[in-house]
């Protein structure tokens, strides 16, 4: 009977650690998955005065994006992501929508609505921009929303040891973009990839990249648009300020663009552009900088534009920045002349998107 007795209070025992240990884990779990949910928003007040087209003399002051966001690590191998925007006098939409799967031996797998990877300055969010404007060949061949699809992107990460490494990215994307694709309206699917080479030390980072799309840009899917973009980045002292975005001392970027489009059956429009960036952190926090772009026409290359542009940026908190951008614009048939530019990026619990390939750690 007592060991009847005592082999109960044993077993009791154990039923109610297991018990208590089951629950403890359970809460934990449960804590961490509220622990790995990240809320964001940003908001990009943005001022302009222009001395030339319509608006010439004309000063705009609004808010030009809210940013809502919400991410997570899901699990070890899963992690997603939702970005809403409200841009000035649009409605509320779905900027990206994804999941990242760590797929196994290096290769990840990113699918759902977002950025695509696509030279340098695709995957940045606008208020991020090294520069208030977008450069004149990504507004000429991508547009103002760029390359943000729905689709599937491959890729994978090789680590060569001491700070080098290489990476390949293939993508199915929906050709939604207007400027690029024609909106879809042949129904076809478009394609894009990218190679990636980078190294990074204490004292210099580098990155090169070389990205290529190829889509329909009519509504019977007969003409063709391809598009090569060759981006750089270059960095000098890159943890000089290492808590605020864009940390170096000294940074060099860009993109390099060849847009072939066929307009007729056996006519293809071949434009070329670039654009570049220089900033240089005089101290932590603060910046100044200048640019330069070039552009000729998707529809006709003798249509040639032109800008170089001079910066000013502060950090005024981690992630928070003002800038003032002077621009002086050249543009055939067009507008000719300064604008002034003016934001102010106030962040509320900063987003870190996860970057789909790390190249530079």
């Amino acid at each position: 009977m007592r060991k009847t007795m005592l082999t109960v209070a044993i077993a009791t025992t154990i039923t109610n650690s297991l018990s208590a240990n089951t629950d403890h884990h359970l809460a934990a779990s449960k804590n961490n998955r509220f622990e790995n949910i990240k809320l964001g928003a940003n908001l990009d007040l943005f001022a302009a005065s222009r001395d030339f087209g319509t608006q010439s003399g004309k000063a705009e002051l609004k808010i030009r994006e809210v940013e809502l966001s919400l991410e997570s690590q899901i699990n070890p191998w899963l992690y997603g992501m939702i970005f809403l925007t409200k841009p000035a006098d649009e409605s509320l939409d779905v900027e990206e929508a994804a999941v990242i799967a760590e797929l196994g031996n290096g290769f990840r797998l990113k699918a759902g609505k977002y950025r695509n990877e696509f030279g340098l300055l695709n995957t940045i969010h606008e208020p991020e921009r090294p520069q208030i404007s977008l450069p004149l060949p990504i507004a000429e061949f991508l547009g103002e929303e760029q390359l943000r699809e729905a689709g599937a992107t491959i890729g994978k990460v090789v680590d060569f040891g001491n700070g080098h490494r290489a990476g390949a990215s293939f993508a199915l994307l929906n050709s939604d973009n207007e400027v690029a694709l024609n909106k879809a309206q042949s129904k076809n699917k478009a394609y894009s990839g990218k190679l990636y080479y980078g190294y990074k030390s204490s004292s210099t980072a580098y990155q090169l990249g070389f990205s290529m799309l190829t889509g329909k840009n009519d509504a019977t899917g007969s003409l063709s648009t391809n598009l090569q973009v060759f981006d750089f980045s270059y960095f000098l002292q890159p943890g000089y300020a290492s808590k605020y975005d864009y940390s170096a001392r000294l940074m060099l970027l860009g993109e390099v663009f060849y847009n072939q489009r066929e307009i007729t059956s056996g006519n293809t429009n071949k434009a070329q552009g670039y654009w570049a960036v220089a900033d240089y952190q005089f101290m932590p926090a603060h910046h100044i900088g200048l640019g330069l772009e070039s552009a000729e026409g998707r529809l006709d290359q003798s249509i040639k534009s032109k800008a170089y542009s001079i910066h000013y940026s502060w950090y005024y908190s981690s992630h928070g920045r003002l800038q003032l951008e002077a621009r002086r614009l050249r543009v055939d048939n067009g507008d000719n002349g300064l604008e002034i530019l003016l934001q102010w990026n106030i962040v509320l619990g900063p987003h870190s998107e996860k970057p789909f390939l790390s190249i530079m750690e």
